[in-house]
């Protein structure tokens, strides 16, 4: 492999790793803060916590679909441009056969 292909994994791993983790903290911390009855503060810092933690786990849950479709489209995409045979179609007369004499 080249190293701009290993380097593409490395990076790609590293956000996939990223994305679940936020996933699983969130769900996390949500589950541990299930029981909280807020008591009418409006800068709860418990309440603050939990929908962000839902905002996350909501954008992620839009944005995978985004990258699928994404993904896919770039995809079909690099095939279809691999699949062309790239031919210089510069003519001379040499190379058509033409006689130039009269």
């Amino acid at each position: 492999m080249t190293g701009k292909t290993t380097r593409n994994r490395i990076i790609s791993l590293v956000a996939l790793l990223a994305t679940v983790f936020v996933v699983l903290i969130s769900n996390m911390m949500i589950s541990e803060n299930v029981n909280h009855h807020c008591h009418g503060e409006a800068d709860c810092p418990i309440c603050s916590l939990i929908l962000q933690c839902e905002k996350n786990i909501n954008t992620v849950g839009s944005g995978l679909i985004m990258v699928a479709v994404a993904a896919m489209v770039f995809f079909v995409v690099a095939v279809t441009v691999s699949n062309y045979k790239y031919q210089s179609v510069q003519t001379t007369l040499v190379s058509q056969k033409v006689r130039l004499d009269s």
